[in-house]
């Protein structure tokens, strides 16, 4: 999806010099969803690794629109700092579960070995639901398909 698909006509207007550094500040702030969720997809199309931080942090905001772009944008940046997070997006029963699927999905697609512990982490915990059990594990083959 481009930015203009997502009603993000500012981003591609912005200067370029400090465009990072103003949708992070725009995604990390407290306010209007829409505005947080287009700066959230511009900084997985970017995949600027400036941005990992405050989408590691987005992963935890109380609205599930956010969360979820947050997961989807690490998943295509591909980054290893975001395991840590991505991993608890799984692990948290109160999570949506297509917030958990999209983490799965996220951390096969960075294809590091942390990703691959944090993964096979879930399995081994006893208390990890049957639903997500099943996401991990299709997450797992991913990694060795693509491996």
């Amino acid at each position: 999806m481009s930015m203009e698909e997502s009603g993000g006509h500012w981003f591609s207007q912005m200067p370029r010099t400090g465009r990072i550094y103003q949708l992070i500040d725009e995604a990390g702030k407290a306010g209007f969803r829409s505005g947080r969720v287009d700066a959230i997809v511009a900084l997985g199309e970017c995949r600027d690794p400036r941005a990992v931080d405050v989408l590691v942090t987005c992963c935890q905001d109380r609205d599930p629109s956010i969360r979820m772009s947050a997961v989807t944008a690490l998943g295509r940046m591909r980054s290893g700092r975001a395991v840590p997070a991505l991993v608890r997006c799984i692990q948290d029963r109160d999570e949506v579960q297509e917030i958990r699927r999209e983490a799965a999905s996220a951390l096969a697609s960075t294809r590091c070995e942390s990703a691959v512990e944090g993964l096979r982490g879930c399995l081994e915990d006893e208390k990890v639901d049957p639903a997500v059990r099943s996401l991990v594990e299709e997450a797992l083959a991913q990694i060795r398909t693509k491996g």
